[in-house]
């Protein structure tokens, strides 16, 4: 449950478990900025939420390696900007925040590991393993959206 999610992205503007009530379905896609094939679907997924912010789906990062044990990782940090102008991505691209988002991020195994979450903040859905390309997602992301309607 992420109702109660307090965060920022990497620019520093706060995101919280009310952002989730904007759309229907957000999908969540956990990364890492020394993870290539998670660098490589960013500028599909960039496109998808441009195309699928009207059918109420928005798209959110989370980049792992920007937080870590001493805090925030700078150089992790200037990297996922490069990322996001470089992708051109509209969506946030979040920082983990002390609970790990509710202990959902710990215990991730291979990167990039994808989610979903309704507009109440609920996780809902299947967990995707792995990089897609654009036509894979839309598909994923249409019937997961189908469910939470």
């Amino acid at each position: 449950d992420l109702s109660n999610l307090q965060t920022k992205d990497i620019e520093g503007k706060e995101f919280s478990g009310k952002d989730f009530s904007d759309y229907d379905l957000t999908m969540v896609n956990v990364f890492a900025t020394w993870c290539s094939p998670c660098v490589q679907e960013i500028p599909d997924l960039a496109e998808i939420q441009k195309e699928m912010k009207d059918k109420g789906v928005n798209i959110v990062g989370v980049v792992t390696d920007t937080v870590d044990q001493t805090g925030e990782n700078r150089e992790a940090l200037e990297k996922a900007k490069l990322i996001r102008e470089r992708s051109k991505a509209e969506y946030p691209f979040l920082l983990p925040d002390q609970s790990n988002f509710n202990g959902r991020l710990s215990g991730i195994q291979a990167f990039p590991e994808t989610f979903f979450v309704d507009k109440k903040g609920q996780i809902v859905g299947e967990t995707y393993s792995g990089s897609r390309n654009k036509k894979v997602w839309i598909e994923i992301i249409e019937k997961e959206l189908a469910k939470v309607k």
